[in-house]
């Protein structure tokens, strides 16, 4: 008697503690798996960051420095004395024109900027490195003046500016413009304008290693639109997807976070966003991957506990039936014999 509850409490310890291991450590898996997700998240998230910033500054600071090179003071005074003058088609035009293309195409295929533009103080468009619509019009009077180059071109008369992407109709893309005030002395000439593909951004974007097969990294403005492609959809989401979430909201009133939200497809994602530390525009940066692939590792750990707590389930039940069987078997043998 005394060896059979002996044998009962080992019993019943042993079963405590084959339920209480696994539910204890799956508690202690599940939040390291989740703090490692969301650092993984942060990682990427930082290293983007710090990508997109100093690709924005650099061009910041290529088209403050190349307006303040003597030799587009030249160019800038000369060409725009041409210009007015005798025209674009004019033969010293063009000849004073092709001194500055070499230089000029240089930036275009070293730097991968779509055009150059000279515009002087009065807003007349003197030259461009690639001749396009805006060429010879007037920035300030003209049908371009509401145009994202006619907003860059005014603001940067008062010191270095940027314009938003915009769709090029003539490249099939979207481009954004860089401007930077052109002095001779303390007189101002004009304004140097580069414009940059989207695509120098977008190839920043699309590299999401260590993503998985549900993570993606995009921007949103100020507006709420995107400003990149999402992974997700066909067509082009630039400018296009509007994104309304905890996390967006959250890092355009400059916060930076994680958490577990609706991306804006809504499906639950593990979201790590973070508001870009650039000057001239308000833009924040999102890293997310879907909940169901961040948790994989813990769904299969919850499903293997299912089967192991099916398992010992039915062994104790089992056990309980075979004990109570036998004990009832014990009992009733005195009575039989009693009978008889």
């Amino acid at each position: 008697m005394i060896t059979r509850k002996i044998i009962n409490s080992v019993g019943i310890a042993f079963f405590i503690f084959l339920v209480t291991v696994p539910l204890v450590s799956y508690k202690y898996l599940k939040n390291a798996v989740k703090i490692e997700a969301f650092n993984h998240l942060i990682t990427a998230r930082e290293l983007m960051k710090s990508h997109i910033e100093g690709y924005f500054q650099d061009r910041f600071g290529d088209v403050d420095v190349l307006a303040r090179n003597p030799v587009i003071g030249q160019g800038f005074s000369r060409l725009s004395k041409a210009y007015s003058v005798s025209g674009l088609e004019s033969l010293q035009y063009i000849k004073l024109a092709g001194l500055y293309q070499p230089l000029m195409e240089h930036y275009l295929s070293d730097y991968g900027y779509v055009n150059v533009y000279f515009v002087n103080k009065n807003g007349d468009v003197i030259y461009s490195a690639i001749k396009e619509e805006f060429t010879g019009t007037n920035l300030l009077t003209g049908k371009f003046k509401q145009f994202s180059i006619g907003q860059v071109f005014a603001r940067g008369l008062d010191g270095v500016a940027f314009e938003d992407y915009t769709w090029h109709y003539d490249l099939g893309e979207f481009t954004s413009y860089f401007s930077a005030p052109v002095y001779d002395g303390q007189m101002l000439l004009g304004v140097l304008i580069m414009e940059i593909p989207f695509s120098h951004l977008d190839t920043m974007l699309t590299h999401r290693a260590g993503l998985g097969q549900t993570g993606e990294m995009y921007l949103v403005g100020e507006d709420g639109f995107m400003r990149s492609n999402s992974r997700f959809v066909k067509e082009p989401t630039i400018l296009q997807k509007e994104v309304d979430t905890e996390g967006t909201r959250e890092a355009l009133n400059g916060i930076s976070g994680t958490k577990i939200i609706r991306d804006y497809r809504g499906v639950p994602v593990l979201s790590a966003y973070t508001p870009l530390d650039l000057k001239f525009v308000n833009w924040v940066l999102m890293v997310e991957i879907r909940e169901a692939e961040a948790f994989a590792s813990i769904k299969a750990v919850e499903r293997r506990l299912m089967i192991l707590g099916s398992i010992i389930g039915c062994i104790t039940i089992l056990y309980i039936y075979l004990t109570s069987r036998k004990e009832r078997h014990r009992i009733s043998e005195p009575v039989e014999e009693s009978k008889t």
